[in-house]
Formats: structure tokens, sequence, C-alpha cells
């Protein structure tokens, strides 16, 4: 409500329209609150600041009080009018019982008094009547500056010991009255959600499979069979589940990310504190550094958000895994006669293979058939038949140039067995009697089989760690006092409604500045101007720690590609997923196929440790940038909570969305790429049966570890274009923003070493300097947070006085090189 005041001198124009005899004799302070609390004049209404009356529109209604138009004589008057000075209203408080005996009953005045005092003419009053009866019509609704809550005084506009930090630098809930739900669903918190929920789809889906195992296989521990056929297609089976299954688990590596941002991400009090102690944090960027000085229950979930996703990233891609039926070889030493039905001996002493009458001959009219079976020297049998297993062929006569008159047939070994066993220095096969072997005639195999296999315990484990992602991503949004500087526009409107005293007068600090300890500067410093490029931006450690992180993949893969394909330059690329013979590696210990589809997605955490880093990476050339085009434009402030005035807000905290996009897609590719280069080799080794025989020995399987070339080379790509990205990307400078020589050079708001919460604190100070030439701020325009701002200088300096660099909403001059700020 507006203050009414009068003034004692009372002239014969004034009392012509107000009424000042009669008023004189009544106190306002008298008047109750409640004969005044109906029909209250909104803001939308008009309203003037002129003296207590009628203002000058309702002046001009034709209607009028009974006593507008007297002259003074014709008055009332009142000897206590001559010395009578109004008081200011004060509404009825707790302090003021209803039945004070200095109040007076309302029908001692007239209505028509208090409806002129409260501003309204006969007029007005029969327009709000007809509005009460049928309704306002063509009402225009404009914001209420009761929007934005009072806040307390700030004298100095630093803090004391006695400011409530916790109320007043953690929370902006006063800045903007929101609905709960539109708080949770913007800024950090809607990320937060989106995240949740993201990562909620994903266990439903993995808890909905581990369903349909246990109803399928009966037990949650062991293998189940997803298909059996083809294995074209179960290569594409294969192909597709671990595209879904690394797009999930780089989603919840995003989403970890976001979360342990945002977590990891200092409250201004914490701020407050570590500057107290010359103590620097990082502000919107993912942070290990921050863990020294932010709550231990916040870091605690920090690590459980981000090992959770990055464990749910290996684990689930050793969920599923393929399995070739493949039939063990035979392996024969004979004499030539043998090809020409010369007859033979199956004797148990010279049949290790166990093979019946009927197999053999089977072999020798096989074998006296032109083109049935495949000629090989004894140099490609050898490198043919020396694998751990082989897929291409089930039974390898070798020719030796014995000459046997008894039996044509020199030895049976155990299917499966390596030639190499029977190999010489020279490459030659010798065979048991001391022969040698001349030629060899492979029998191509029927078509194989394959079958995709589920492990039940693994995709148990996997959901278990996915549910621990879930709880601890909600877990945050229950903290609803919890308002972190997640964004470069939270820290910034932090410290320009509560300046940090510890950088002040330090306009033009820089990271190097406060690693050496210089948070203030006894004088003023000039500004070097110097063309900023992004890769710049970054500290040293962290150029470091991203060259090891990108190395620690990079390199094992060129080392392993190189010395694959130089090993068999014959056929050097090998499917993505498809295990072969001459890539195929037994561990020097079994393992079991629970066991080994594990060892081979441990490198998946190579890829999620790069992950982070490029991009926390990214994350600081982007926080750079964004912080330097305050000193080219004004912008308003982009928060991750409570979007008051002209401030926005968004999703992301620093890394915009496309290229937060972006990375998640690429990363998806290389983690896909890395799970077919490096993937578990299950074969099941099955004898040929013949009638006769009967079923052989049990099937043997064996569990290698397997590399397909293809795979990673498209890997080691990848991970080509990822560097190249960052140093392009690195490459771009930023844009100018003063002058040097009368020439635009260099940025002042370059965070030259990456984030740091004393550089940008520095830049808030002065931003209540009021430019030459421009008015002085009025309440609401002082709230500069509030409004579109750049920064540059606020004062230009005169003399032996330095200039005066901060924020502004009412223009700024840019800095030169030749003077000096502060």
């Amino acid at each position: 409500m507006g203050r009414l005041r009068s003034d004692t001198h009372t002239t014969m124009m004034e009392s012509s329209r107000r009424p000042s005899l009669w008023a004189g004799s009544l106190r306002r302070d008298h008047i109750r609150l409640d004969d005044l609390a109906s029909d209250r004049i909104e803001e939308g209404q008009p309203y003037t600041a002129s003296k207590s009356g009628p203002s000058s529109a309702s002046r001009q209604n034709s209607f009028a009080w009974p006593f507008h138009g007297r002259n003074a004589s014709e008055a009332h008057s009142t000897t206590r009018s001559s010395r009578f000075t109004f008081r200011t209203w004060q509404p009825r408080s707790f302090f003021r019982p209803h039945d004070d005996t200095a109040s007076i009953d309302r029908s001692i005045v007239p209505d028509y008094v208090v409806n002129f005092m409260r501003g309204e003419t006969p007029e007005t009053l029969a327009r709000k009547k007809e509005q009460r009866k049928w309704g306002q019509h063509g009402v225009e609704v404009t914001p209420r500056r009761g929007t934005f809550a009072s806040h307390p005084i700030e004298f100095g506009h630093y803090y004391s010991s006695s400011t409530d930090l916790t109320r007043d630098l953690n929370t902006f809930s006063s800045w903007s009255r929101k609905s709960g739900l539109r708080r949770h669903v913007t800024g950090w918190r809607g990320g937060v959600i989106f995240n949740s929920l993201i990562s909620f789809i994903i266990l439903l889906v993995g808890i909905i499979c581990l369903i349909l195992v246990i109803a399928k296989a009966k037990l949650l521990a062991g293998e189940s069979t997803i298909y059996s056929g083809d294995c074209i297609t179960a290569e594409h089976i294969n192909i597709g589940i671990h595209i879904v299954i690394n797009v999930f688990g780089v989603a919840l590596l995003s989403g970890a990310n976001y979360v342990f941002q945002v977590l990891s991400s200092p409250t201004r009090s914490e701020v407050t504190v570590a500057h107290g102690n010359k103590r620097w944090l990082d502000i919107g960027i993912p942070s290990i550094r921050n863990f020294l000085h932010i709550s231990g229950f916040r870091a605690a979930v920090a690590v459980i958000v981000l090992l959770s996703a990055v464990a749910s990233q290996v684990i689930y891609n050793a969920v599923i895994f393929t399995t070739q039926n493949v039939v063990n070889y035979d392996v024969l030493f004979v004499t030539r006669s043998f090809l020409d039905h010369a007859p033979f001996s199956n004797d148990a002493n010279i049949n290790e293979g166990r093979l019946s009458n009927l197999d053999i001959i089977n072999l020798q009219d096989a074998a006296s058939q032109a083109g049935t079976l495949t000629n090989m020297t004894s140099t490609a049998c050898l490198k043919e038949f020396s694998s751990i297993f082989q897929p291409s062929f089930d039974a390898v006569l070798l020719i030796t140039d014995t000459v046997s008159t008894t039996s044509s047939l020199i030895r049976t070994n155990e299917p499966g067995t390596s030639l190499t066993t029977f190999a010489s220095n020279n490459n030659d096969i010798t065979a048991p009697d001391g022969s040698h072997v001349q030629y060899c005639l492979a029998r191509p195999s029927a078509p194989q089989t394959c079958s995709v296999n589920l492990s039940g315990s693994i995709l148990g484990i996997a959901v278990l760690l996915n549910l621990a992602t879930v709880i601890s991503m909600a877990i945050i949004l229950a903290r609803s006092t919890f308002e972190p500087l997640a964004t470069l526009g939270d820290s910034i409107r932090s410290f320009l409604r509560h300046p940090d005293p510890t950088t002040d007068n330090a306009c033009l600090l820089t990271k190097s500045d406060v690693r050496k300890g210089n948070w203030a500067f006894d004088e003023a410093q000039f500004f070097v101007p110097t063309n900023h490029y992004w890769f710049l931006t970054p500290s040293f450690p962290r150029w470091v720690l991203t060259a090891v992180s990108w190395l620690a993949i990079a390199a094992p893969t060129a080392v392993a590609l190189g010395l694959m394909v130089s090993a068999n330059l014959d056929d050097p690329l090998t499917r993505f997923g498809v295990a072969t013979p001459q890539f195929s590696f037994l561990p020097p210990s079994p393992f079991g196929t629970a066991q080994m589809p594990l060892v081979t997605a441990l490198p998946q955490l190579l890829i999620a440790i790069l992950y982070f880093v490029i991009n926390a990476h990214l994350t600081t050339y982007f926080l750079s940038h964004e912080f330097s085009l305050f000193a080219r434009s004004p912008r308003s402030l982009r928060v991750s909570s409570n979007p008051a005035g002209e401030q926005t807000t968004s999703l992301f905290l620093t890394l915009p969305r496309p290229v937060s996009w972006t990375l998640v897609a690429w990363f998806t590719a290389m983690g896909f790429s890395l799970s077919q280069a490096v993937f578990p080799g299950v074969i099941a080794l099955s004898s040929s049966n013949s009638p006769s025989t009967g079923p052989k020995p049990p099937t043997d399987r064996i569990v290698a570890v397997s590399f397909s070339t293809q795979a990673l080379l498209t890997l080691l790509a990848l991970l080509v274009a990822l560097l190249l990205a960052l140093f392009i990307l690195g490459c771009r400078r930023t844009g100018a923003a003063s002058f040097a020589s009368g020439e635009a050079k260099g940025n002042p708001l370059v965070l030259r070493g990456g984030s740091c919460s004393a550089v940008i604190s520095a830049k808030c100070h002065h931003h209540d300097v009021v430019p030459p030439g421009h008015r002085s701020p009025q309440q609401n325009e002082g709230e500069l947070w509030l409004r579109s701002i750049a920064w540059g200088v606020v004062e230009e300096g005169s003399g032996m006085r330095p200039g005066r660099c901060g924020f502004s909403a009412n223009g700024v001059g840019c800095v030169d090189a030749g003077r000096n700020y502060v």
C-alpha cells in the first residue's frame, strides 16, 4: 500500500480540492485496517503518488463528492487542524488489539470519506459495483512486483559473520515463486529427472529380460540360449544386441556424469569457506577436486553413481556371447597306396582317434575321387591345422613317403591334434614312423551352427548395479534445499548478489595468480591482450590426463592390430564378433563361460574413463567460451534453478546438448566396436558319429580370447577422429573484446587454465557503479543479475584513479591495454 502524507501548510487552492478541515480532526491511524480491506487498489490499476485526495484522473470525472466545489469559507473547520500533521497509515498488527480504545467505529466516519481517502470517485465505485455483478472485461494481466520477495539489506555487499549462508546463499527461491512441479522439472533437477528416467527404463528392460531367463531356464545361474541355428543369423543377432547394450551403457555413463557434476558442484557457502582458506574450487565442470570441500554425503553419492555406471558398462557387455558348434577334425597319416583303396589295419595300437572302419572307408573313397578333398602343401597344411580349432575342415589325410605292404594306414591321432606336434625346425611334418609328409588332403566340413547365449548370473549383477544407479540419482532430488553452483550463471548470480571480499579490486585476476597465492593486488593491474585459443583453456595436467586416457586404449589397439595383420597378410581382416582360428588365443589358465566374458569386457572400463575425461575436457572449452561472451555483448544469465527476470534455464549444465549427444553417439560406436574387437571365443567341439559306433565322447568346449581386425581398425579410426576433433576444436579462437593500439584483440573473460571459482568471483565486483550520463538504477533495476548484462569498463579512470571493470546492465566500455583497472 502506498504511503499517504499531508503537509501542515494548507493554501486556499489546496483546501478547495482536499478535505483538510475535516481530516485534521481525524487521526488516520485510527482508521481500522478491516474497514479498508475491501476493494484495494491492485498494481494494474492507475495510481498516482500525489498527496492525499483523488488522482488527477479522478478529478476530471463528471461525478463529485458532496464537499467538492466548495471554497474555503464553505468548508467545515476545526481548531485542531492548524497544528496537526498527518501520520502515515499503519496497518493493524498482532500488537494492536481489535478493541483498541484509540479506534473508532466506522459509523462515525461517512462512507464517502473513506472512499475519498482510498482515491475513489462515485464513477469508479459504480464501475466496480457493475464489475462485481457482471465480471470485469478486457483485463490485461501484468506481472506483479510481488513476484520478487524482499531480501535483507546488504551493507557493503559483503558477508558478515552473522550472515545466514544456508538460507540466503544456497537458495534463490525468494526470487521466483514457482510451483513445486515446475521447480522440479526445470534446470538441473529436470536434468536429473530425465537421466533417472532413462536409467529406470534401462533397469525395466533388464528386469524383464531377467524374468524371461529365469522362466525359461528355471534357474538364475548358468546360460540361456537366445538363438541357435545359422551362424550368419546368430552374428546379426549378436551385433544388434551389442548395439543396444552399448547405447544403454553409454546412456548410463552420460547420466552418471551429469549427476556427478551436479553433486560435485559446490554451494555458495562451501565456496565462501574455501575462499576464506585461500582455496579455489571448480565451477561448471565435473570435479573430483571439489570432494575435499563439499559435504561427505554428496561426495559418497557421487562416487556411487559413477562407479555403478562404469561397472554397468562393463557387466552389460559381458551378458551376451556367441558359441560356434564346430566338428573337431580327424588326423590320419597314410601312404600313397591308401588313395588307391589299398588295405589298411584298424588295430587299436595305431587308431588313437578311435575311427570306425566305415569312417576310414568314407575318407578313402573321398580321397580317390578327384576334387572332393582339398589338396594342400605340407607348409599350408601345417598353418591351417595348427590353431586351437578348425571350422572349415573336419578331417585331414597326411600323405607320407612310406611304402608299406601290410597297411596303408600308418596312424590316427586324437581329434583336433595340432600339427605343430609333428613339425620340424624347417616347417616339415614328420609322421610318427619317421617318414616325411609330402602333402595333405582335407575334407571340407558341413556348414556349422552357432548359438547366441545369455548369462543369467551376469545379467542379475547388471540389474543390481543399474538399480544402484537409479537410486543414487533419485536421492539428490529428495534434498530440496540443495542449490549448487552448477552452471556459470549460478556462480555469477551468486557473486553479483553477494560479492566475494577475498577477490575485491582484482578484476583482472587469473588462475596463475591464484595458484601463486595472489588473490588481491595492492595496485591496479594492466590487461595484456593476447589472442586466446580454446586449447589454452584446459590446464596442462588436464591435457596430460586426456593424453594418457586416450593412449591407454589407442596404443594397445594399434599394437594388436599391427601384430595380427602382419602375421596374417593373406587374410588380414576378419568380421565383427566372429571368432577365427588365427586370431583366437587360449589364456594361460582356463576360464569358464561365465568368467571369460567378464575378462574380455574389462577394456570397456577404459572407454568409460575416456568418456569422462573427454567430457570434462570439452566442458572446460565451452565454460570459457560462455564466460567470454559476456565481454562481447549483453546476455542473460543461464542458471540451473529458479530463473527470475530475464534469466533462462536449461537441462544441460555447461556442455551444449548437440555436443553432448554427438559425444554419446561417438562413444556408443566406440564401445560397440570394442565389444566386437575383443570378445570371448566359445567353441563347442564335437566328433563326427557313424551308425556303427554310435555317439562319440562328450563334446569339448574351448573358451578363448578372440579378436576381430575389422573391429580393431574401426575402433582405432574412431579414436584418431576423436583426438583430431578435440584438436580442431581447440584451434578455435575466442572472439576479441578488448583494444590494443586501436585493434580488437584478446578477451579478459577467458578462463586460461580452466575453471576457477576465485577468477569468476573477481569479475563480479563494481557492478553497482553508475556510468556517467546514466541515471541511478531504481530499486528493481539495481538487481542486474535479473537482467541481460555485459562485462567491461563500468567506470573510466582519470588521473591517478584507475578504472573499474564489472558487470552492468546499462552498457560497458571495452578494456584498453593502455590503462589500469581494479
